[in-house]
């Protein structure tokens, strides 16, 4: 029998997320430590626990801020990508505990989450053995830092807090484009369109975001893509990059090319 168990936990600035953890019931291999994309949440990747789970992996997971069923403060909003990234370390640490020391740890990002995972393997890369990047993005220094800028612009004008239509459609409105002709919004995630429809249904998934988590991201990606911050990574940590063929993310397979030469 799996070991199912959900919990708040505080982290280190008072602020409670929630988490789970999903123990084998067979020998253990590994743990696997999932952090979710963008206007979603941890209860969505049930499937894929349940695959790691029949093949010996626990797997630990947790909503970001601003993510979930049960939040603090703004749906949709966190202040900066290093308190994410330091709520990820806090959850890892503290649920690991309750493993054997020597099991491997692997860290699997999807979508933002994957850009959450680099920047935490830039920045723990002693806390964890593999690194899975799934749908992840990168952009040339003139298709990125243009767009960092005027982010950076409107959530200094406009306000950090607010989540606004015209912001979020610059980040996943557009990658509907070319899907012609659109059965939903959101036909760009997902081939299955019962998946697509899973999402859409959903109410703790699908929300816009604030101009300030829009900004952080779109800063993170494109600094965790520059090969200086991708050096301070453990250069002998295996990494696995996955993305859809027609993943706009991705710009369809160019972009994780890129990041993985």
């Amino acid at each position: 029998m799996v070991k199912h168990e959900s919990m708040k936990m505080t982290m280190s600035d008072g602020v409670m997320i929630e988490t789970k953890l999903d123990c084998t019931s067979r020998d253990a291999v590994g743990i696997v430590h999932i952090f979710h994309g963008m206007a979603e949440h941890m209860d969505r990747y049930k499937a894929l626990v349940e695959k790691f789970n029949d093949r010996g992996y626990h797997v630990i997971r947790h909503n970001h801020r601003g993510h979930g069923k049960d939040i603090e403060g703004i749906r949709g909003h966190f202040d900066s990508m290093e308190q994410v990234v330091k709520d990820a370390y806090e959850v890892q640490t503290t649920l690991r505990g309750d493993f054997d020391t020597q099991l491997p740890c692997i860290v699997l990002g999807h979508s933002m989450g994957s850009i959450i995972a680099r920047q935490y393997a830039q920045t723990y890369s002693d806390t964890f053995q593999g690194l899975i990047l799934s749908g992840t993005g990168y952009y040339t220094k003139w298709q990125g830092y243009p767009a960092v800028g005027l982010l950076k612009l409107v959530t200094l004008v406009l306000g950090g807090k607010r989540r606004m239509n015209w912001v979020n459609h610059l980040v996943t409105g557009r990658f509907n484009n070319q899907f012609k002709p659109p059965r939903t919004p959101s036909d760009w995630l997902s081939t299955d369109t019962h998946e697509v429809d899973k999402f859409i249904a959903d109410t703790y998934s699908g929300f816009n975001v604030s101009n300030q988590l829009v900004y952080s991201v779109t800063k993170a990606m494109m600094k965790t893509g520059e090969l200086k911050h991708i050096q301070q990574m453990d250069q002998h940590m295996p990494v696995l990059l996955v993305s859809g063929k027609d993943d706009p993310f991705g710009e369809n397979g160019k972009g994780i090319r890129r990041l993985a030469n």
